[in-house]
């Protein structure tokens, strides 16, 4: 038998093959057309940087899920763990009992969070969800209702993270009215965010300044230097929380 996971591509006819094409058929028949996939691959399995198709073609993965393996497909020292874990307790209730791995995990993120104890953790299921949280907490936190964002920035297709975002029309056609007094600024741009301090969104009614430190969608931006230092001297003076959704950095 040949080895699945040698280090070269190969491929072995037209894509996507002919068990690819009937499980592609299969899934437009079943799936929300609201999933866009980029690409026409179906995966069989995957091992490093490793992914093979239904069809035995194999390709090199550079999406890495968007960082998530970002030590490779299967690792064997992940899979070691997973299978420790899965022996003793597979599914948890979080909110309602107590987990010696939950709290390690968050004493673990607290460790290595920036910025000055105490620290608390808030777990979710993915960062629109996060999103939604921060937004809620900044509100009932500062008694506040507004909240700042920026142009081109991709939060999550939520209600509360698609009107925080602000990269592209097709994210939010068809979906008014969306969640009120949120207003955006230019990314990387001080001047911005104060003439909107100074006009339509006054500070003192301001909860919450939500940035990506680096923009994704927005087209993978780095900031001026100066700039998430302004935005914190910003919050600072004024009471605003600051929201960090920290992905490309």
């Amino acid at each position: 038998m040949v080895p699945l996971y040698r280090d070269d591509p190969r491929i072995l006819g037209p894509l996507p093959g002919p068990r690819s094409a009937a499980w592609l058929e299969r899934d437009h028949r079943v799936m929300s057309p609201s999933y866009t996939r980029v690409y026409p691959l179906v995966v069989r399995r995957a091992r490093g940087a490793m992914i093979e198709d239904m069809d035995r073609n194999r390709f090199l993965d550079f999406t890495a899920g968007i960082a998530v393996t970002n030590v490779g497909h299967s690792h064997p020292r992940v899979v070691a763990a997973i299978e420790r874990q899965s022996r003793r307790l597979v599914h948890m209730s979080g909110t309602d009992f107590y987990y010696a791995p939950q709290v390690r995990l968050a004493e673990q993120l607290a460790r290595l969070a920036p910025g000055p104890d105490p620290k608390r953790v808030f777990f979710t299921n993915s960062g629109a969800e996060a999103i939604e949280a921060a937004l809620k907490l900044a509100r009932r936190h500062t008694g506040r209702n507004r909240a700042l964002a920026f142009l081109g920035a991709f939060h999550g297709r939520t209600y509360g993270a698609m009107s925080l975002s602000g990269s592209k029309p097709m994210q939010r056609r068809g979906f008014a009215p969306l969640v009120p007094e949120i207003h955006h600024a230019r990314f990387g741009d001080l001047d911005s965010v104060h003439a909107l301090l100074r006009t339509i969104c006054p500070a003192d009614e301001l909860a919450a300044i939500f940035v990506e430190p680096i923009q994704g969608e927005g087209g993978y931006i780095v900031p001026p230097d100066d700039f998430l230092p302004g935005l914190r001297q910003i919050c600072d003076e004024h009471g605003v929380l600051l929201v960090l959704d920290e992905v490309q950095s």
